[in-house]
């Protein structure tokens, strides 16, 4: 959080203090931000408000990416792991079917190795996202899952996991950055044989 404060414009809570008990942390003492979730928010928020947040986000995401790596290496699926052992694609694609034919699966990532690696937040979220009454961003919260991943998992995580809010899915073309439109048809293809 800190690295993303000093790096960016993106709006987030200053951290003061955070307290550890038995090697983790245990609690974090940070600032409080008005506004309220994008999640409680949605529904009496105009589209063109809606779309100011989307396009807020975008500027954020490309922020996000344009951080630069002190240590680079390359992507390995085997040292990218969710809380449990499971490979961070397969996680993300739990959800969907398995029965998709091999071509989507390509296209959707899961056999790619080729991304580049980019800083995500890891949750991009309705629940997670702060507005004002005016359509603004006020915070991104919840920066737990925050790392260095291949740029489109942000983006399937988001069509994959953020669904449950109707029209936002609709929005979320333009808040991630348009070079993932392969894995997002793939996405979309995949979640309408799971229907």
């Amino acid at each position: 959080m800190r690295h993303v404060s000093e790096n960016t414009t993106i709006p987030i809570p200053h951290v003061h203090e955070t307290q550890n008990h038995d090697g983790g942390v245990k609690s974090i003492l940070m600032d409080y931000i008005e506004g309220q979730t994008l999640q409680d928010a949605w529904f009496n928020m105009t589209p063109s408000q809606k779309m100011s947040i989307a396009e807020e986000l975008h500027g954020y995401i490309r922020q996000l990416q344009g951080l630069k790596h002190e240590h680079p290496r390359s992507f390995s699926r085997k040292s990218t792991f969710t809380r449990s052992p499971v490979y961070l694609d397969e996680y993300l694609f739990s959800r969907l079917t398995t029965s998709v034919p091999d071509l989507v699966h390509n296209y959707m990532g899961t056999n790619r190795a080729d991304h580049d690696m980019v800083f995500t937040h890891g949750d991009l979220a309705p629940r997670n996202i702060l507005v004002d009454d005016h359509g603004h961003v006020t915070a991104v919260l919840d920066w737990e899952l925050a790392g260095w991943r291949p740029a489109w998992v942000e983006t399937v995580r988001a069509y994959t996991f953020c669904n449950d809010i109707p029209g936002w899915t609709a929005y979320l073309s333009a808040v991630f950055p348009p070079n993932h439109a392969t894995e997002y048809m793939a996405v979309a293809f995949a979640r309408h044989m799971t229907r």
